[in-house]
């Protein structure tokens, strides 16, 4: 069952007052002059409809309910769950490439993790749908080229994980057209996960948990018809438009060169197989900068780095998290942390977490990892590439602010 707020259903109002004082004010103001004005009607003898009586009265009650109950939440929190790239094996090229127990054990090791958490994200790398349909690309050999297709029923694995958002702003949601992606989408909707990242379609979502609305929106470098992360006006006005639709705002992204050439975060635009893969850093600190509460990223199939950039949590790149078959996940490529966040609801500045290791086990997906590879490379990779950070890493994998 997931964690939820004490009085969740004053969440809202707290929030409003929280993150939006200036209206909170502008609001009360308003209501002290509707009574001038009705003080002003009395006395000059002008009749005031019932109905606006009624409205007012209304108004006022919301009001004081509202600043009784903002005193009472303050410290509230919101636990949120990410994990990178998830494959949960494919169809295309052959059904050999899928599980014997239809993916249903995949995430076995994770799942209680995923579901004690407010909302749990992934990165869905690749279509899911039932059937064959589509049209596929890089069709020279399709042995050696990569597309990926989830068989449709595959999609229920991900809702028994705990899994409440997807991205799919990336490489892999084109693999079998504009069909694939709209039949994935489809399916999503059918067993009840919000997906975020495709432009016209499914550009971002805002969904409500424990009484907080949450906003998610994705971006991805290079890949069609998407959130272009390379378009920071876009990536602003985006922003700025969740912003206004939600209590707490993440951000996904999908960038960066891949491999474990590219484990560190580069202060500049990345380049890989000549692609503007983005500038992930130049990107996180404009969505924060406009209102981004947590920034997550995957794509470079490694783990990255962490920053806490003025108070906010920015995770680079989550790397991998499940791919049986048709990825690599030797080295670095196998290590699969599961990211778990707590932050602040008033202010969505970033109280604590802790980094879950997983390895990818070929044919069965992530699996426990006692030596807590991906812990160690993202405590590793964080103090080299922000020796400055605030950020600590305890040995069990709890993260916090020194």
């Amino acid at each position: 069952m997931r964690r939820c707020l004490w009085m969740m259903a004053a969440m809202a109002c707290f929030v409003a007052c929280a993150k939006r004082p200036q209206n909170m004010l502008e609001g009360l103001l308003g209501t002290a002059d509707a009574a001038v004005a009705d003080s002003v009607a009395t006395q000059k003898g002008d009749t005031i409809a019932p109905d606006d009586v009624a409205l007012r009265a209304s108004h006022e009650a919301e009001d004081g309910a509202a600043a009784e109950r903002a005193d009472s939440l303050q410290g509230a929190t919101l636990k949120l769950a990410f994990v990178g790239d998830v494959l949960m094996g494919t169809n295309f090229p052959s059904e050999s490439y899928v599980t014997a127990d239809r993916g249903r054990s995949l995430f076995v090791d994770c799942k209680d993790i995923l579901r004690a958490a407010d909302l749990a994200i992934a990165n869905l790398e690749g279509t899911c749908y039932d059937g064959t349909a589509g049209e596929t690309r890089k069709q020279a050999n399709s042995e050696t080229c990569y597309i990926f297709r989830m068989p449709g029923d595959h999609a229920q694995n991900l809702v028994d994980a705990g899994i409440d958002i997807v991205n799919f702003a990336n490489n892999h949601s084109f693999d079998f057209g504009m069909t694939g992606r709209k039949l994935t989408l489809a399916k999503m909707e059918e067993v009840g996960i919000k997906v975020s990242g495709i432009k016209g379609l499914a550009e971002g979502a805002v969904v409500e948990s424990c009484g907080v609305k949450v906003g998610y929106v994705s971006f991805a470098a290079s890949c069609t018809q998407v959130n272009d992360l390379n378009n920071l006006a876009e990536v602003k006005r985006l922003v700025l438009k969740y912003r206004a639709m939600c209590d707490v705002l993440v951000v996904g992204f999908h960038g960066g060169a891949e491999g474990e050439k590219y484990t560190h975060v580069p202060k500049g635009p990345e380049t890989f197989l000549g692609e503007n893969r983005g500038d992930v850093m130049k990107f996180a600190h404009l969505c924060v900068d406009n209102g981004a509460d947590i920034v997550v990223g995957h794509g470079p199939h490694v783990p990255r780095a962490m920053e806490l950039y003025k108070g906010h949590l920015v995770a680079y790149s989550l790397g991998n998290f499940c791919a049986p078959y048709r990825m690599s996940t030797s080295g670095k490529k196998g290590h699969a942390p599961l990211l778990v966040a707590e932050v602040n609801v008033g202010d969505g500045s970033f109280v604590n977490g802790r980094i879950h290791s997983y390895l990818q086990v070929p044919g069965k997906g992530p699996r426990l990892d006692k030596a807590q590879s991906a812990l160690h490379d993202i405590r590793q990779l964080t103090a080299e590439d922000f020796p400055d950070t605030p950020l600590r890493f305890g040995e069990n994998g709890e993260v916090g602010i020194r």
